[in-house]
C-alpha cells in the first residue's frame, strides 16, 4: 500500500508564527509578508494564510485563477481591492469573495499595514494568469 503520512497540526498559535516575506521568482521586490497557516496545519485542499499588505504597497500582482475560489477577511486596517477593474475600499470586518476567472489585487494606499485572512481552494490544474494592474482609484474613500 502507498499511504500518505501527514503531520497534522490541529491547533496553531498564529501569534507564534513568524511573518515570511513574499517574493516572486527572479524578482528582488518584496510583496508584503504572510503566515503560511495551510502548510503548518498540513492542509491539502485549502490554502489559508494571514497576509500583511504594507502601507503604500501590495502583496501580489493583478491576476486570476482559472479554477480557484478565494475568500478574504480584513482582520485589521483598510486597503483597496480591485475586482475586474473596479476599486473598492475594504476595512476591518469586511468579507470579500472572488470566484474563479476573476482578475483581482489588493493594494494599500494608506500609511498603515492592512492584515487580511486569505483562503483559497487548492484545485488540480489551476492556472494563475497575470495582466497589467488597473490605474489607481481617483477617490481613495
Amino acid at each position: 500500500q502507498n499511504l500518505k503520512v501527514h503531520t497534522m497540526n490541529y491547533i496553531v498559535k498564529s501569534d507564534d508564527v513568524n511573518w515570511q516575506p513574499k517574493f516572486f521568482p527572479n524578482e528582488e521586490q518584496q510583496y508584503g509578508e504572510f503566515k503560511p497557516l495551510w502548510q503548518i496545519h498540513g492542509m491539502e485542499q485549502i490554502e489559508v494564510r494571514i497576509t500583511k499588505i504594507p502601507a503604500q504597497g501590495t502583496h501580489t500582482k493583478y491576476h486570476t485563477h482559472t479554477k480557484e475560489e478565494e475568500w478574504f477577511y480584513v482582520l485589521e486596517g483598510s486597503c483597496h481591492v480591485n475586482i475586474e477593474g473596479q476599486w473598492e475600499k475594504v476595512a476591518t470586518g469586511d468579507s470579500i469573495y472572488k470566484p474563479p476567472g476573476i482578475f483581482h489585487i489588493f493594494r494599500n494606499f494608506g500609511d498603515q499595514p492592512c492584515v487580511v485572512i486569505m483562503l483559497g481552494t487548492n484545485i488540480e490544474g489551476n492556472e494563475v494568469l497575470r495582466t497589467n494592474e488597473p490605474a489607481p482609484p481617483v477617490d481613495l474613500d
